[in-house]
């Protein structure tokens, strides 16, 4: 269940993020008074998050975060391909950071999992 909802994450923030400028769901989401760096770091975070809670294995869960780094950065410079929007390098360090947000939690999670599962 839990890569389920890691997986329409994914595409969430990639459809998202590659929509057109002046779409309906980007103008909506601009009414919402909400930076749209704070959604970067926000949906970055939970990317990061869903991705240790997702894999089971402590080593291969924070490669498969820090995958999303990348999917940050490549999807950045995608959406210069999409009319209106830009590629911005502080959008991909909000992005980093908020991957390296979601492990810590993602990591304190998980070590609050195995401390209970062990009493």
């Amino acid at each position: 269940m839990v890569r389920a909802v890691w997986a329409v994450l994914i595409g969430c923030v990639i459809v998202g993020s590659l929509l057109p400028a002046k779409s309906p769901v980007i103008a909506g989401m601009g009414r919402l008074h909400i930076s749209f760096k704070v959604l970067h770091f926000v949906g970055y975070t939970a990317l990061g998050w869903m991705a240790m809670m997702a894999v089971r294995r402590g080593r291969a869960a924070v490669m498969a975060a820090l995958a999303m780094v990348l999917l940050g950065v490549a999807r950045e410079f995608a959406q210069k391909l999409s009319p209106g929007r830009s590629c911005e390098v502080r959008d991909m360090l909000l992005n980093a950071a908020g991957v390296a947000t979601g492990i810590g939690v993602g990591a304190l999670c998980r070590r609050i999992a195995t401390a209970d599962s062990g009493s």
